[in-house]
């Protein structure tokens, strides 16, 4: 049975970020069109076997273990399996940015 992904608003409000952040050196549509190809392969990657990626490794080390880690064109795209073959897209991040900062930052800009 095929899965099914939803994205998160955090995952919106990260892309949104990284759009805006990576667009001072690159132009916005260029940007754009990498997350969509990383969402894209992503989605492709992942309807026929959810658990492909491992456990997001930064998470690992404080105990988390069921958020994994998708990483392509320098991003990384955090997602857990759910219920009844849902797959929540939680984070996307450049693979340069620390995990831990960006998800303090993003919890102090949408509180």
């Amino acid at each position: 049975m095929e899965a099914k992904v939803l994205y998160t608003q955090t995952f919106e409000n990260t892309a949104i970020q990284s759009i805006n952040y990576l667009s001072n050196w690159s132009a916005r549509n260029d940007v754009i069109d990498r997350l969509i190809a990383v969402q894209q392969r992503f989605e492709n990657n992942v309807m026929n076997n959810p658990s492909i990626y491992p456990p997001c490794y930064e998470l690992t080390t404080i105990g988390v273990y069921d958020i994994r880690q998708f990483s392509f064109d320098g991003f990384k795209l955090l997602y857990r399996i759910g219920d009844k073959n849902t797959i929540y897209a939680l984070v996307i991040l450049s693979d340069k940015q620390n995990l831990q900062n960006a998800l303090i930052d993003h919890c102090i800009m949408f509180k």
